[in-house]
């Protein structure tokens, strides 16, 4: 699978809320602010070289991927797979429906939107089939609501 791909998608379920809603609450981040992190000597983190030492990007990768335990970060995850975006639309087949996002990869730079492709970063990533992709907008805030090409409804598959 190519990282690079044109498009990069990322699956929410729905609330209930307008379309529109929904696409602006999924382009916001969970903690606004800095994509810098700096690890303690805690035992969060194994010493095997993944961490830098101080505040770093790469530590923010890590602690946004780190056993997708939800931690905050001002990144939000896109995957380059539609189906990958849908399973989470779809909370691993636990949701009857959701909303899949088509993000333009061509907007980003017009609109100060950095990415960070996880396997760049990480040589073990949590969930090495989502190929995931981090966005995160200038100053840490939402990503801008023109990146974004469409969304679409997605719904379970009913069994036979």
């Amino acid at each position: 699978m190519d990282a690079g791909s044109q498009y990069l998608y990322r699956g929410v379920g729905e609330a209930g809320t307008p379309l529109d809603e929904t696409i602006l609450s999924a382009l916001r981040p969970r903690q606004p602010g800095a994509f810098s992190y700096c690890f303690r000597a805690d035992g969060t983190v194994k010493a095997d070289g993944s961490a830098t030492a101080g505040p770093s990007e790469t530590n923010a990768v890590l602690r946004h991927e780190l056993r997708q335990e939800g931690f905050g970060s001002a990144g939000i995850s896109t995957t380059p797979l539609f189906e990958r975006a849908r399973f989470y639309a779809l909370a691993g087949g636990r949701s009857r429906g959701g909303v899949v996002i088509t993000i333009d990869r061509g907007l980003l730079a017009r609109y100060d939107v950095k990415e960070f492709v996880v396997a760049a970063h990480l040589e073990h990533p949590s969930v090495p089939e989502d190929y995931e992709v981090i966005l995160v907008a200038s100053g840490g805030g939402r990503l801008p609501r023109e990146i974004v090409l469409c969304a679409v409804h997605v719904v379970a598959e009913q069994p036979a």
